[in-house]
C-alpha cells in the first residue's frame, strides 16, 4: 500500500474503511437473501467476519468480493451448524415475547427479563464463534465449545462488548437509514474486534498476538491449534 502522512492520508484511510465497510454490508444482506435467510444468515455473517478481521489484519481493502464468495460457498454447512443453537433460541424467545401479552404485570415481567438476558448472552456467544470460527479451522462443535468457554470465562470483554454493541443498536435505532448501508457490518467489526483482542491476549499463535504476556487458553473440549 502506498503510504500516506498527514491530515489527508488520515481522511482517506477512514474513508476507504467506510467504503469497505459498506461493501461488506452489502454483501452480507446479499448472502443471507441467497440463502433465504434462514439458511443464509449464518454463513453470510462467517463471510463477512472473515472479511472484517481481514481489514483488521491490515491486509487492504482490495479483493473483498472474492474473499466473501469463497468463504461463503466453503463455509456454508459449517456455518449452519454453527448457527443452528443460535436459531432455535431466537425461534423460542420469539414465542416467549409472543406469550408475553397473555400473562399478569409479574409473570409477563419475568418472561420479558429472561427473554433479555437470554438473547443477549445468545448474541455474544454467536458472536465470539463467528471470529473463533474464521481464526480456527476446528469444527462446529468445537467452535461453539470454545466460543462459549471465551465468553464466560472472560467477563470484562463480555461486558464491555455488550455495551458497545448497546451503544451501536441505539445509535443504528436512531438513524435507520444506516442499517442496509453500514448496520450490519458495523455491529459485526466491533464484537469481532473485542473477541479478537481477547484471543491474541490467549493464544500466542494468533497473528496479531504481538508481544503481550500470554494467558492459559480456557479450551472446553475444543482442539484450537491454527
Amino acid at each position: 500500500m502506498i503510504a500516506e502522512y498527514g491530515w489527508t492520508g488520515r481522511v482517506m484511510a477512514w474513508l476507504r474503511v467506510v467504503a469497505a465497510l459498506i461493501v461488506v454490508n452489502l454483501l452480507f444482506v446479499a448472502g443471507t437473501l441467497v440463502g433465504l435467510v434462514v439458511l443464509g444468515l449464518a454463513p453470510a455473517a462467517l463471510a463477512a467476519t472473515a472479511c472484517l478481521t481481514r481489514l483488521r489484519d491490515g491486509e487492504g481493502d482490495t479483493g473483498l468480493v472474492r474473499e466473501f464468495a469463497a468463504v461463503y460457498r466453503a463455509g456454508f454447512w459449517r456455518a449452519n451448524l454453527i448457527g443452528l443453537p443460535f436459531g432455535i433460541v431466537a425461534v423460542l424467545l420469539v414465542a416467549d415475547t409472543a406469550v408475553l401479552p397473555v400473562l399478569d404485570g409479574v409473570a409477563a415481567a419475568a418472561l420479558a427479563g429472561f427473554t433479555w438476558v437470554a438473547g443477549a448472552v445468545a448474541a455474544l456467544v454467536f458472536a465470539c464463534a463467528l471470529t473463533v470460527a474464521v481464526r480456527y479451522d476446528e469444527t462446529a462443535g468445537a467452535v461453539l465449545r470454545y466460543a462459549a468457554v471465551l465468553l464466560f470465562t472472560s467477563p470484562m470483554m463480555s461486558v464491555v462488548m455488550l455495551v458497545s454493541l448497546g451503544a451501536v443498536g441505539a445509535a443504528l435505532a436512531l438513524l435507520p437509514m444506516l442499517v442496509p448501508l453500514a448496520g450490519f457490518a458495523v455491529l459485526l467489526f466491533v464484537a469481532g474486534w473485542f473477541v479478537d483482542h481477547r484471543l491474541a491476549a490467549l493464544d500466542p499463535d494468533h497473528p496479531r498476538a504481538g508481544d503481550r504476556r500470554r494467558e492459559p487458553v480456557p479450551v472446553a473440549g475444543a482442539s484450537v491449534t491454527r
